[in-house]
């Protein structure tokens, strides 16, 4: 009995051996192997880093703003636009953003001559956009102009890649080909525009067939009335159809103030004229003078609305004023 239970010890004793030694040399293998495995690891997590690396490349590009350069999304999804001006670009490119302002008033709806606004978040107002909101939105790209929203442009890239253009009006050209090229739709963009310069084209030919005279453009207020000159973003259109201006119209700048005594300044053998309250106009109106100009006697004086010969500044803004160009001042 012991010689039988002494070697079935040894036996057991030796497939231990065995076994150990099949351990040993696995532990051994896998010892051996873990510098090659480790070795890919490192070089991936190098390539993700690095700016080169074919994933980001894919993912981000480079748009020179009114800033420097900016990393902005290949493929933006949650886009929230600043001004009017934005959202009208935006739109007309095929692009509805998650978040946008009202002109005047936060909550005010968007301008009636935009379409497809529905569902659009709004986001406080032009002058006062809601940072809080912007943020809730997640968004993935921001659009914005340095004229306005400067003082937020550093609170704003920690939320998002920010895009801004210097100012609106008069760059509104430039701030279509910007925008358009952020989200991706520079050739779009640029087909806008060229049918923009078409029309354009179409309706100076117009103007020189049935030249319509000198045309006033004027802009009601509580205290004043204002002068729009050839600087301002419908002025520019007007100036780019060949529309001619009264002497004094035609100077640089923004606008002019006129009083009641210099009401004189406003006339033209038509005036266009837009207001935010037809109580400014109506105390334009009852100037004594008001009916002496030459416009309010031939009975050429055209109401224009303001939220897209103002405050638009998009392309869609663009075609409108085209539009009533063409109908006051051609098909009249």
């Amino acid at each position: 009995m012991l010689s039988a239970y002494v070697r079935h010890r040894s036996v057991l004793i030796f497939l231990a051996v065995v076994v150990s030694c099949f351990v040993l040399a696995g532990c051994g293998n896998k010892s051996a192997e873990q510098p090659s495995s480790s070795a890919p690891a490192e070089t991936s997590s190098a390539a993700a880093s690095s700016p080169q690396s074919s994933s980001q490349s894919e993912s981000f590009r480079t748009i020179k703003d009114a800033y420097g350069d900016v990393q902005v999304p290949v493929n933006p999804i949650r886009i929230v636009a600043l001004d009017i001006g934005a959202l009208d670009n935006l739109l007309a490119l095929g692009i509805k953003p998650v978040g946008a302002p009202s002109i005047l008033a936060a909550g005010d709806p968007y301008p009636k001559y935009l379409p497809g606004t529905e569902g659009i978040t709004n986001i406080g107002s032009v002058n006062e956009p809601n940072l809080e909101a912007i943020d809730a939105l997640k968004p993935d790209l921001i659009i914005g102009n340095k004229d306005t929203h400067d003082q937020i442009h550093g609170m704003l890239v920690k939320l998002a890649p920010t895009v801004f253009v210097e100012t609106l009006g008069i760059t509104w050209k430039d701030n279509l080909l910007l925008h358009a090229d952020t989200v991706g739709k520079s050739e779009e963009g640029r087909k806008l525009l060229d049918d923009y310069q078409s029309r354009i084209e179409q309706l100076k030919a117009k103007f020189g067939e049935k030249p319509v005279g000198e045309i006033s453009l004027i802009r009601p207020r509580e205290d004043k009335v204002q002068v729009y000159l050839q600087e301002t973003f419908a002025g520019g259109i007007m100036k780019e159809a060949g529309i001619v201006r009264p002497e004094v119209q035609r100077a640089e700048g923004f606008s002019l103030d006129i009083t009641d005594e210099q009401i004189a300044s406003l006339d033209g053998d038509v005036i266009l004229w837009f207001s935010r309250s037809e109580k400014d106009f109506e105390k334009a109106a009852s100037s004594p003078l008001w009916a002496t100009l030459k416009a309010v006697e031939l009975n050429k004086v055209y109401h224009v609305d303001w939220e897209y010969w103002m405050s638009g500044l998009g392309i869609q803004a663009v075609n409108k004023v085209v539009d009533d160009l063409s109908t006051f001042l051609i098909q009249q």
